[in-house]
């Protein structure tokens, strides 16, 4: 029980949407500070202020799309991302300002000058460090609140499951085949959804990969030691900055239980014509 003269209640206003409806909302400010005074974690803190009705103020904009309810929903969820490049930096970089509690991000790269034409994170102060380091404190200055866990290191082995032990889903952020069927399987061995995402010159792809349904097989069976479509097309950075975004939204879905009956279907953009499929696998 937080004590009276230092209570949320006490710090919380209210705001009018677009729409002219009421929220309590509360700043970060008075949040890191109530932090600071009660001794306790900050994302803990943001949870308290959810589940008595106050919204912080930086989700206010999310509202109505993403409610209060689905907004604790996701302060809760932990999610994995493997790749910390083009797809994977965005889609960091989304979810945390989404609000999504834990992010777990693996990637053993380096930053360098190939990099920068489309890697949100790459830039001249960031070139020759590790890709998982500046992308957590990167994002750390963007939402405090998400735990981020940086991990140096490259997911080849399909034994290395228990690296997900505590997330509710998996987005492929790679670029050969052979790594993305090795995610696949781990992903399998842990009945845990995998959101594939794939870009290549100015077209992408994305699809959920259900546990074991071997539709990763489907489209790089055979192909393991294979060069991926991206290093024979190249990526300017509009297919990743839309690829990334289908995922996250496709990340959300999952997280708060939507559209569950679509998965079944991979999304195809091809930018130039510009075109945009369904395919059923």
């Amino acid at each position: 029980m937080m004590p009276k003269d230092h209570s949320l209640e006490s710090r919380a206003r209210t705001e009018k949407d677009c729409q002219g409806k009421r929220f309590r909302v509360i700043s970060d400010q008075d949040l890191w500070e109530l932090a600071d005074i009660l001794n306790i974690p900050l994302h803990q803190v943001y949870l308290q202020s959810m589940e008595k009705g106050i919204l912080p103020l930086r989700y206010f904009r999310n509202m109505p799309s993403i409610t209060l309810k689905e907004q604790i929903i996701l302060q809760t969820s932990q999610v994995a991302v493997v790749g910390a490049g083009g797809l994977g930096g965005r889609v960091i970089e989304g979810l945390s300002r989404l609000g999504v509690g834990a992010l777990h991000i693996f990637d053993p790269d380096f930053f360098d000058e190939t990099n920068l034409n489309r890697q949100i994170f790459a830039d001249q102060n960031s070139l020759g460090n590790p890709k998982v380091e500046v992308v957590q404190e990167c994002c750390r200055l963007i939402n405090p609140t998400v735990r981020i866990t940086a991990h140096r290191i490259a997911v080849t082995d399909q034994n290395q499951d228990d690296l997900f032990a505590d997330v509710q889903v998996i987005v492929d952020a790679l670029d050969t085949p052979g790594d993305r069927l090795t995610l696949a399987a781990i992903a399998g061995k842990c009945r845990l959804p995998l959101v594939h995402g794939a870009v290549a010159g100015f077209g992408g792809r994305v699809m959920v990969i259900q546990p074991l349904d071997g539709r990763m097989e489907m489209l790089y069976g055979g192909q393991e030691e294979a060069r991926s479509a991206e290093h024979l097309l190249g990526t300017p950075v509009l297919s990743p900055a839309l690829v990334a975004s289908f995922q996250m939204m496709a990340v959300l879905n999952i997280l708060l239980g939507k559209n569950q009956s679509r998965d079944s279907r991979m999304v195809y953009m091809d930018m130039e014509k510009p075109s945009l499929d369904l395919f059923e696998l």
